[in-house]
């Protein structure tokens, strides 16, 4: 699994199998953040799959799907709300980690501020 840094706080990247979130757990993640709508990918976990595989490990889980050509400004104010919590360590992911990165972007423009929302 390629993880992105974006944030001290917040990395993104690709769709993710049920088995990579205990390694998100072990790598010290606190919340998973999908950007995936459900049903998207043929082959991919519904959102309430990875929910519950993030709370048998743990992990806080966090359902903000972002559709191909939406602005996502209101997923990345979400995102922005869970990552200013002090221990917070946050994994998104959608298809590619691009819409995720996307919504980050929109809302933190600067890489390593978090915005105050």
């Amino acid at each position: 699994m390629t993880i992105t840094q974006l944030h001290p706080q917040l990395s993104v990247g690709r769709q993710i199998t049920l088995d990579e979130i205990r390694s998100l757990a072990a790598s010290g993640f606190t919340d998973i953040v999908c950007n995936r709508p459900d049903n998207e990918i043929e082959d991919g976990p519904l959102s309430a799959d990875v929910a519950q595989a993030a709370k048998v490990a743990g992990l806080g889980f966090h359902y903000l799907p972002i559709r191909p050509g939406e602005h996502p400004v209101e997923q990345g104010q979400s995102i922005a709300k869970i990552v200013q919590r002090p221990d917070a360590r946050v994994f998104a992911y959608c298809r590619s980690g691009a819409r995720s990165t996307l919504a980050w972007s929109i809302v933190s423009p600067q890489q390593n501020s978090v915005p105050n929302v």
